[in-house]
């Protein structure tokens, strides 16, 4: 039968409110343990599925007793400080991409640039020998001590010294070694400084024992000094150097561009201690050396008319004096000996008047042994004859009223031109040469080199004083016959005679023989020019004369035994800033006089213990001609002179 109406459902038991009981509304079993993994239990729906019952208070139980959300304004803090790291990071990450891609090799170059040290290296300056080749100048090595001063500190002593660790323990153990003051080397080793000197001009020696303390960032660099191992031999003639070793008087001047040479450079990359890394960059430019020099100087006789003319410029009391030696055939100076001299080694200890050579710088009145020139030239015009005969009074006077005295009174002498020049008689000389005209007198003079040139281009030379004929007054006209009114220097007086002994022929002095080339072989020097000044004939008959005031004049403390010897003497007024102070004594001469082979000049200037050229010249002559021929092999004279006569009836 059919139930019609409503439907009852069974009621659900209640649950009392509060806890619940153990057990209830929890799965159990295999549903419990799927409920507790949050998996479906068969035949159920998923915990996903199951309806949230809320509390009175609407809110989910599960939310009981949990904390309260962050408030919002918490949370837009926190994403505002990761966006700010983020972008720092991105900033990095930017500048690190700009320097590892883009700026890479700036920087490396730029690290290098730290590393890269330029040191030069210094070209050796060329020698300068003697003719025999031995060493007048060279250089010698030296080092000089450097120092990175930011790592001394790090020193940490050393065996080989005493003086401790870091910086003042190694000025002490570096001073010891070097000889300088500690507290000086301190100074110089503490700083910043990538590079400071700490010694200059250390030999090697001192700087392998230096380099044996180990000191970080102390190091050295090559350097050389000028040496004179021969000292104050021919200083006045070489010069001398500056401490850069710039040539800067003498032939070191004069001759800089050959010797000088050209430094060369070299790139290195310096390790932490300041030592080049063997296997770093580096980039080097060879130095070339400068080209050797050597003289026509003999070094042997050159110190021995050094000390010669030393001593009797002593013994005299002069201010100076000059031993000129010439070799008659080349031209070639083979000594050229000056007191006071100079040491080149040290040149500040000499005064700088003593510093320069006076024998090409200074200029005097030769006197007597001009008269030379006034005999060649009366003998090459046909004038007179060695045996004209001259009355020769003690004063003579002019045509225009000037008059003259010889040096000794002596009443009327009848001399021939040969006893005149023997005699060396200016009475006599005038007499003669009055027949040349002025011009003829001015020619004669620049012939034989007065107011030229020398031609060695030695600095500070003196082309010494002769004035134009047009220019000589009343007396100088004169005067200039027999050496006064003309000023030379001693080179040029000395060379009238080595044209005499040359048969006329003027050579022009030769101080250079040549200069190694940059092959290192040798390249001679031109050849001496040659210059004919008079005849063969004439300068024969001169040397005759010259002869004879040797042997019979005023020349006799100049005669070497075993020689025959042709020269003249010479005493003259010296003129000073306020007039004629004081005397130049000389003397002149040749040998041997058949066939001469050397010249030798000797100029005293101002002696106040005897001033005649016979006293206080003749004798440096005759020392330093007989040591020279001695020293050349020139052996003795085999033939008699034949002299004219020196007087008439």
């Amino acid at each position: 039968m059919t139930l019609t109406g409503p439907v009852r459902r069974p009621a659900r038991p209640k649950v009392p409110r509060g806890r619940p009981s153990r057990g209830a509304g929890r799965p159990s079993g295999t549903r419990a343990a799927a409920a507790r993994r949050g998996e479906d239990a068969p035949g159920n729906r998923s915990a996903q599925e199951t309806p949230v019952r809320r509390s009175s208070s609407g809110a989910p139980p599960a939310a009981r007793g949990r904390p309260e959300p962050r408030p919002a304004a918490h949370d837009k803090r926190a994403r505002w400080f990761v966006l700010l790291v983020l972008v720092v990071l991105s900033l990095f990450a930017a500048r690190l991409v700009q320097m590892q891609g883009l700026d890479a090799s700036t920087l490396a170059g730029e690290a290098l640039g730290n590393r890269l040290v330029t040191t030069t290296l210094v070209a050796d300056r060329g020698q300068i020998t003697d003719a025999d080749g031995v060493v007048l100048a060279s250089n010698v090595e030296r080092r000089t001590i450097t120092v990175d001063q930011t790592l001394v500190a790090q020193y940490e002593g050393s065996t080989e010294g005493s003086g401790g660790t870091g910086i003042d323990g190694a000025a002490a153990d570096i001073a010891e070694i070097t000889g300088q003051d500690a507290t000086a080397v301190g100074l110089a080793l503490t700083g910043d400084a990538r590079f400071a000197y700490v010694a200059k001009e250390v030999t090697p020696e001192v700087w392998r024992e230096v380099q044996q303390l180990d000191v970080p960032g102390v190091y050295s660099q090559k350097t050389s000094v000028r040496s004179y191992p021969a000292g104050a031999v021919a200083g006045n003639l070489l010069g001398f150097t500056s401490a850069e070793g710039d040539g800067q008087a003498g032939l070191e001047g004069s001759l800089d561009e050959v010797l000088a040479g050209t430094d060369g450079s070299r790139n290195f990359e310096r390790g932490r201690d300041g030592q080049m890394i063997p296997t770093g960059d580096m980039a080097e430019e060879a130095a070339v050396d400068g080209r050797s020099v050597r003289l026509t100087l003999d070094r042997d006789l050159q110190w021995y008319a050094q000390q010669r003319v030393a001593a009797q410029v002593a013994e005299s009391k002069a201010e100076w004096g000059v031993v000129y030696v010439k070799e008659v055939e080349t031209g070639n100076i083979l000594a050229l000996a000056e007191s006071p001299s100079v040491d080149p080694n040290d040149p500040g200890a000499s005064p700088a008047v003593d510093r320069g050579s006076r024998a090409l710088s200074d200029v005097f009145e030769p006197g007597s042994t001009a008269k030379v020139v006034t005999a060649a030239a009366v003998l090459e015009e046909g004038l007179v004859e060695p045996t004209t005969p001259f009355e020769v009074p003690y004063r003579y006077t002019t045509e225009n009223g000037q008059t003259f005295r010889d040096s000794h009174q002596h009443g009327l002498e009848k001399r021939t031109f040969a006893g005149v020049l023997a005699e060396s008689s200016n009475t006599g000389t005038v007499q003669a040469g009055q027949q040349l005209t002025k011009q003829q007198r001015y020619d004669y003079l620049t012939r034989f080199g007065f107011g030229q040139p020398t031609g060695l281009d030695f600095p500070g030379e003196s082309q010494g004083i002769l004035a134009q004929p047009d220019d000589w007054d009343g007396r100088q006209q004169f005067a200039v016959l027999f050496g006064q009114g003309v000023s030379t220097n001693a080179l040029q007086a000395v060379d009238v005679f080595a044209t005499i002994g040359n048969d006329g022929v003027r050579m022009t002095p030769r101080l250079v023989d040549g200069v190694a080339g940059e092959d290192g072989l040798f390249e001679e020097a031109p050849a001496a020019e040659a210059t004919p000044v008079v005849s063969p004939e004439t300068a024969a008959a001169v040397r005759s004369m010259l002869e004879s005031a040797v042997d019979e004049g005023t020349g006799g403390n100049a005669a070497i035994p075993g020689y025959r010897i042709a020269g003249k003497t010479g005493t003259a007024q010296a003129p000073g800033p306020g007039g004629y102070s004081g005397y130049t004594g000389s003397f002149i001469g040749m040998a041997p006089a058949d066939d001469p082979k050397l010249v030798v000049g000797v100029v005293v200037q101002r002696p106040t213990n005897g001033y005649y050229g016979g006293t206080v010249a003749a004798p440096v002559f005759k020392d330093v001609m007989s040591f020279a021929l001695q020293d050349l092999g020139v052996p003795p004279t085999q033939t008699k002179p034949t002299p004219y006569p020196l007087t008439w009836e």
